[in-house]
C-alpha cells in the first residue's frame, strides 16, 4: 500500500543518481499513524450496530494485507465492514453474524459497494481543518514572535 508523496518529483541533485528520480513512482508506505476518526451519530456509514468500525480502517487493512482477487474473511462481521471493504477493494469477501437485522444490512452495504454506491467517508480528507480566523490556529500573545526564536540574544 502506498500514500502520495510530500514531494513526488524531486530528484537527486549529487552523485551516482544526479538527475534520476528519488522517490518511488508508487508513493511512499505510509506512516505509522492512522488518523482515521470512529464512526459516530453523524458520520455518513453509521448503521444500527453500537460498535462500527469505520470502512476507511478496513480498506487501509485490506490494501496493506491482500492482493486483488484475494478471499477476506471476517468470522465476526456485525454490519459488513469487512466484507464491503474487501469489495470496494477488487478482492471477494465472506462473514459470518449471528444477528440476522445485521447480516440484511450487511448483505446491503455489500451490494452498495459492489455497485460503488456505499456511502463513507473519503480516504483522503482531512479529519480536521480549523478555519484560518479560529482560536486553534492564532498564536497566543503570550508566545513569542516565531520570527524571534532562532536569534541570539
Amino acid at each position: 500500500m502506498r500514500v502520495t508523496q510530500k514531494y513526488p518529483g524531486k530528484k537527486h541533485y549529487k552523485g551516482p543518481k544526479i538527475g534520476q528520480y528519488s522517490s518511488n513512482p508508487l508513493g511512499k508506505n505510509p506512516g505509522d499513524l492512522w488518523i482515521i476518526p470512529n464512526v459516530k451519530h453523524n458520520h455518513p456509514e453509521k448503521t444500527v450496530h453500537p460498535c462500527q468500525f469505520p470502512v476507511e480502517l478496513i480498506e487501509r487493512l485490506v490494501l496493506s494485507l491482500t492482493n486483488p482477487s484475494d478471499w477476506v474473511c471476517d468470522p465476526y462481521m456485525g454490519v459488513g465492514t469487512t466484507p464491503a471493504a474487501a469489495v470496494r477493494q477488487g478482492r471477494k469477501g465472506a462473514g459470518s453474524e449471528i444477528v440476522a437485522e445485521y447480516v440484511e444490512i450487511a448483505r446491503e452495504r455489500v451490494t452498495l459497494a459492489a455497485q460503488g454506491l456505499l456511502r463513507t467517508r473519503p480516504i483522503d480528507r482531512p479529519v480536521c481543518e480549523p478555519p484560518a480566523n479560529s482560536a486553534i490556529t492564532r498564536r497566543p500573545s503570550l508566545w513569542p514572535d516565531p520570527d524571534t526564536w532562532n536569534t541570539v540574544a
